[in-house]
């Protein structure tokens, strides 16, 4: 996947959740098809630390089957870095656990206008891929 395109009421939608988080990291998947998004999955961030995520994974459990029964695939992985920029970290990198999913990382380091980017993160290598808010 070359380009990861949000439509805005699914973007805005990502970016209030984490916002009401703030100053915790949050997170959660983006389903679709064929780069283009059709759904959020908001899903708690089990450690609640403002410098580290992990799914709560019956809740990450739950929203892979609903995606998956409305026909869908997981696109991506969001979640949000509070104070930090949005690109990836070697925490990130580390614990990217599915291969050719997109990862969109928020910074919310200017709380009035946060930041997005699109990343696939694969075996230790990260690229970054177009992200279009549609």
């Amino acid at each position: 996947m070359e380009t990861l395109n949000i439509p805005r009421d699914v973007y805005d939608a990502m970016l209030r959740q984490l916002q009401d988080a703030y100053p915790l990291e949050a997170c959660g998947i983006l389903a679709g098809l064929e780069g283009q998004v059709r759904r959020l999955y908001a899903v708690e961030n089990r450690l609640q630390s403002p410098v580290a995520y992990e799914m709560e994974p019956s809740r990450q459990l739950q929203a892979m089957l609903a995606l998956e029964d409305a026909g869908l695939q997981m696109l991506a992985i969001y979640h949000s870095h509070p104070a930090g920029p949005q690109t990836p970290s070697p925490t990130d990198v580390a614990q990217a656990y599915y291969p050719g999913v997109a990862h969109v990382i928020v910074s919310l380091a200017q709380r009035r206008r946060p930041t997005s980017r699109a990343f696939t993160l694969d075996d230790g290598r990260v690229h970054e891929i177009v992200l279009k808010i549609v």
